[in-house]
């Protein structure tokens, strides 16, 4: 097999080909924070994901691959060498190898939910004053409502079944990392958020300090949505009845309202993909671009489409359109990573559906 200039095997390990476009981005990132960096990657598999971070970057120091299946274990390790790569390759479960182990950057990317693992990923900086973790979930039926019960049971949230459920389902995550954080008395940092396919992967930094942790419950409340008229806001409370319309509301959360990237680290990443011959090249950098138009927005959409048909207007305006009303209106507007047809202004539904209006 061939991802970039990594040749590799893969055996009857696991290798996930849809997932080439996140490695590239995962590892724009390592390289974007510059400094030396020990790592884990935690389910690595075939080693893919961390033997491209070691190869890519200059700052990685070391690299563990660990995997607890022993086949995936020693194919990580003969790719790692393979490909002039000097890691570790331990076969081991992920909660048990953390026990007794100190890394910079721990890599956490599960089959399904990060949920069982991410106590353990944050307890291992226990006696730092920072760390990093990146996280993969696959259960976004979960998050995103399609699962409500479950969603409550596994991240102690009410999920949104709704046109925002994805964005919504990447706060939850945010919000079930930051209180785990609070734990171990770390404030939580976020520094890029991916909603891609099938999966959400999220990049924090950890921060010591009772200060930094208690800045999460800041960034903690609830998004009131209604489907009736497509009010929604967020807050401390969430309301049961549309302020709006005085229809019924639904409340999504307790989730995460504040920003959900880090703009230097996203420039940087820019610079960095200009620089490298990525297979995704100009992928990432639309993506990387939309990710810094959603900084400094509230913490949803609003879907083109969806309130068009909810309001009865037709024939719906182009986004550019759209975007360039709302402007002239005196209101912030960006497109979205998290839809197509999405878009981010601080405008409310009544601005916002006389703008689609024109």
């Amino acid at each position: 097999m061939q991802e970039e200039r990594v040749s590799f095997e893969t055996g009857k390990t696991f290798y996930n080909p849809h997932m080439h476009l996140c490695r590239s981005f995962s590892s724009l990132l390592v390289g974007a924070l510059g400094e030396s960096l020990s790592i884990l990657d935690g389910f690595s598999a075939t080693g893919i994901r961390g033997i491209r971070y070691a190869r890519e970057n200059s700052n990685v120091d070391t690299l563990d691959l660990l995997d607890m299946d022993p086949e995936a274990a020693e194919i990580s390790r003969r790719n790692a060498a393979s490909n002039g790569v000097d890691a570790d390759s331990h076969n081991e479960e992920f909660n048990s190898f953390l026990m007794g182990r100190r890394h910079d950057f721990i890599e956490l990317d599960p089959f399904g939910s990060p949920a069982p693992f991410l106590y353990h990923a944050m307890r291992a900086f226990r006696s730092a004053k920072k760390g990093y973790i990146s996280f993969t979930a696959t259960d976004t039926a979960v998050l995103c409502g399609a699962h409500k019960d479950a969603c409550k049971r596994i991240y102690h949230s009410t999920p949104l079944h709704d046109e925002i459920f994805h964005e919504a389902g990447t706060r939850i995550l945010w919000k079930f990392a930051s209180r785990i954080a609070n734990e171990f008395n770390f404030g939580l940092k976020p520094l890029a958020t991916l909603s891609h396919r099938h999966f959400f992967k999220l990049f924090l930094k950890l921060e010591k300090g009772s200060e930094n942790a208690l800045q999460n419950f800041s960034s903690t409340g609830y998004i009131t949505f209604c489907p009736s008229c497509g009010h929604r806001e967020g807050g401390k409370m969430g309301k049961e009845t549309c302020p709006s319309c005085g229809k019924s509301a639904r409340v999504a959360g307790p989730l995460w309202l504040g920003e959900l990237h880090d703009c230097k680290i996203l420039k940087r990443m820019q610079e960095l993909n200009s620089e490298r011959d990525y297979a995704h090249k100009k992928e990432l950098s639309g993506l990387l671009g939309l990710m810094e138009g959603e900084a400094d927005m509230p913490p949803w959409f609003y879907g083109i489409h969806s309130t068009c048909s909810r309001l009865g207007i037709q024939p719906p305006p182009k986004k550019e359109t759209l975007l360039f009303r709302l402007r002239e209106a005196g209101f912030k507007a960006a497109e979205t990573h998290f839809s197509p047809t999405g878009i981010k202004t601080d405008a409310g539904i009544r601005d916002f559906a006389s703008a689609l209006k024109g």
